[in-house]
């Protein structure tokens, strides 16, 4: 059956394929009753273009006008070299001398392991197609054992082993804590400027500074939050006090926290029957979420400025985790992790 020129239209707005839709726009002027020359000028494009798309929808209806597969030209290397070149890429990765590979590494890898030459710009490609991208990677501490830190997250079972065993798992809020230091070493972060340009913003390199002591409720998007000139073992009491206070009678809060010195050990500390603890591997930043929320804080609210004074510190400090917390959804999006939920 042929289609009307109307509805040729309506398929022509109906596509998101550019190539597709000219195509249509070209057979709704066809059956309007124009010349292939006409329609070839009208839409720009050659005459021989016009035959062939008027040619394939008659032969083949609707389907003649789709895009047929394009062939590429084949991989110079074959599977089993496919297969080796990723395995070099991918076991860089974990070089514990450090470093990173550029394109002229694996440009050169190439040449000295199969003997094929490629240029830059086809090894670009090349990584592409098998599914690499070049993007910012996360630091981890050398001596971080990643097999202890995997046991770790069989949260389930560590949380049992360190609350009270009436307590139901629907019961138990886990939070997760921390503190950083911000003051008037101050950090830089990208700006919008013009093309070509080398803006300056202020980099501070004066002495004062605070601890924010912060803990966040994932499951909940609860927080609380302590600054303090220093950290110790009194201020870290405080600060669990909040998180004490802040669990309803009933609930128990588990707090997940690293092993700094002022940290208490895992379990029940006196005086905070509501809340229990428990550590992280050793040298396992990357467990802690809160981590990404010190992160958030300088990327989006203290980095390019000034401090006057440490007052100046509090003060901004104060903002910027306010305004983190203003949005329940963003603490919750930001910090919840898949192995802490208890009920699942």
């Amino acid at each position: 059956m042929i289609l009307q020129p109307s509805e040729f239209i309506k398929l022509s707005k109906q596509t998101k394929d550019p190539r597709k839709k000219v195509r249509m726009l070209a057979l709704a002027h066809f059956f309007e009753g124009k010349s292939r020359y006409q329609i070839a000028e009208y839409l720009k494009v050659s005459r021989t273009s016009v035959n062939k798309w008027v040619k394939d929808y008659l032969d083949y209806g609707l389907e003649g006008l789709e895009e047929l597969p394009r062939s590429s030209r084949p991989c110079k290397l074959d599977d089993a070299q496919l297969k080796q070149l990723k395995a070099y890429v991918l076991d860089s990765i974990d070089r514990t001398e450090g470093g990173r590979l550029t394109l002229e590494d694996i440009q050169q890898y190439i040449s000295e392991s199969f003997h094929i030459e490629y240029e830059l710009s086809a090894v670009h490609r090349l990584l592409k197609r098998q599914n690499f991208s070049w993007i910012s990677s996360r630091s981890i501490h050398p001596k971080g054992d990643k097999a202890r830190q995997e046991a770790f997250k069989n949260f389930e079972l560590e949380t049992i082993l360190h609350t009270p065993g009436h307590l139901l798992p629907e019961r138990i809020d886990v939070w997760f804590q921390d503190e950083a230091r911000f003051g008037q070493q101050t950090s830089t972060t990208k700006v919008w400027a013009e093309k070509g340009s080398r803006p300056r913003v202020v980099k501070q390199q004066q002495f004062e500074y605070a601890y924010l002591f912060g803990a966040v409720c994932p499951t909940t998007g609860e927080t609380e939050a302590l600054i303090s000139p220093l950290v110790n073992k009194e201020v870290m009491y405080s600060h669990l006090e909040q998180i004490s206070q802040r669990t309803q009678p009933g609930r128990m809060a588990v707090v997940v926290m690293d092993r700094a010195a002022w940290h208490f050990k895992d379990g029940l500390v006196k005086g905070l029957e509501k809340v229990v603890f428990i550590r992280l591997p050793p040298y396992s930043p990357e467990l802690n979420p809160i981590e990404q929320v010190w992160s958030w804080l300088r990327q989006h609210k203290l980095s390019n400025r000034t401090f006057v004074n440490y007052n100046d510190i509090l003060d901004q400090v104060s903002e910027a985790w306010n305004a983190f917390i203003s949005c329940a959804d963003r603490v919750k999006s930001l910090c919840f992790r898949d192995w802490i939920n208890l009920t699942s």
